[in-house]
């Protein structure tokens, strides 16, 4: 009686004190990817804090408030595609199959969220802008998680054949990330070709980087008669990041495929 008591009693439960009907205990429901789409809805709420915190202290809430903010705000969130995603998942232990489902699923758990920080901003309580230019801002920073998908599905691949150095390995990835990630704004640094353009002339390579591409997007074309505007140029650069990333998950998966074969 006692002894079955503590088999009981040790068995793992759920919140309702329910154990498990298929599994041995309930890990099958903890860890990834709930874990990281915590972490991911927590980073995004506190950027919408943050970004109604610094319009705390206006006297009267304008476009010329809201905007910046808004743009602020836009910018830590492809930071955070860019930067904080590959860095956390880059930091873990890799996945020794199906790196590329494990790469599509962390999509879908950063892209959902998104939507809830990008649409809004056509609101004229919020930021303003057009339909055009809010749609394009969303299927900007989504297909530049797509190529941080392909990224990281290729550097699942290369860490797992390297088990002996799996942090050598990640690091070194994380460096190949930032560089995709930052080369453009640093070539804008060292440059002055295209920061001193007119607003009427579309800087579309500010798009090759997640950070300055929000930039271009949102852009003060005021003088021209609108907050932002977005050309036909920009979206042929969206739809080409796009097939970049769809080409990177390919590669990604060839490479699963091969190395699959090597082990049979």
């Amino acid at each position: 009686m006692v002894e079955s008591m503590d088999q009981h009693t040790s068995q793992d439960l759920d919140l309702l004190g329910r154990p498990p009907s298929k599994h041995a205990d309930w890990s099958h429901r903890r860890g990834e990817p709930r874990v990281f789409a915590l972490m991911w809805m927590v980073y995004l709420m506190a950027l919408t804090a943050l970004m109604f915190a610094s319009m705390s202290g206006a006297y009267s809430i304008s476009r010329s408030i809201t905007r910046p903010a808004a743009q602020g705000m836009l910018i830590a969130t492809a930071v955070g595609i860019g930067v904080v995603w590959p860095m956390v998942r880059l930091s873990q232990v890799a996945p020794q199959s199906r790196s590329v489902l494990w790469g599509m699923r962390d999509l879908v758990v950063v892209a959902i969220p998104v939507q809830a920080v990008v649409l809004p901003q056509m609101f004229p309580v919020l930021a303003g802008w057009s339909v055009s230019v809010v749609l394009a801002v969303d299927a900007f920073l989504c297909a530049w998680a797509l190529v941080i998908t392909g990224l990281i599905s290729m550097a699942y691949r290369s860490i797992g054949s390297k088990p002996r150095h799996p942090g050598i390995a990640g690091g070194m990835w994380m460096m190949i990330v930032l560089a995709v990630v930052l080369a453009a704004p640093a070539v804008g640094l060292v440059s002055s070709a295209g920061t001193s353009a007119g607003v009427q002339i579309p800087r579309v390579g500010w798009l090759l980087s997640p950070v300055s591409g929000i930039l271009e997007l949102t852009r003060d074309r005021s003088v021209l008669g609108t907050g932002a505007m977005v050309e036909m140029s920009h979206w042929r650069m969206i739809a080409a990041i796009g097939c970049v990333g769809s080409a990177l998950l390919l590669f990604g998966h060839a490479l699963e495929v091969a190395q699959g074969r090597g082990r049979g």
